[in-house]
């Protein structure tokens, strides 16, 4: 009969357990969001995983572009606007709109 291994065996150089990185998702956003439209609706994990492809895609254009934006202005904060001008730039202009729309509610609700 085979005995376990020690845990001195799954330890890397410097007595240390080696641990990964809990990889970052938006799938619980995600979720949130489909319910709150259609409780009744679900999604695959393929779909799921697409879905959180886009989101992080979107996610990193606007970071860069707001990050250009702060550059360009000779800033050194990450604001409100300069975000909203990075979102105009990245997305069409109809969406750019709704997101504007959507954007200031939020930051309303926050700050109230």
């Amino acid at each position: 009969m085979a005995t376990p291994k020690s845990s001195s065996a799954n330890r890397k150089k410097g007595g240390k357990k080696s641990h990964r990185k809990p990889k970052r998702t938006w799938n619980v956003y995600i979720n949130r969001s489909l319910k709150s439209i259609n409780n009744h609706m679900s999604m695959s994990g393929r779909t799921m995983k697409i879905v959180n492809s886009f989101v992080n895609d979107l996610f990193e254009r606007i970071a860069c572009e707001a990050a250009t934006v702060v550059r360009v202005n000779k800033k050194r904060t990450l604001g409100a606007r300069e975000l909203q001008t990075a979102v105009r730039l990245v997305l069409p202009a109809d969406l750019a709109k709704h997101a504007m729309a959507e954007g200031t509610k939020a930051v309303s609700h926050a700050s109230s």
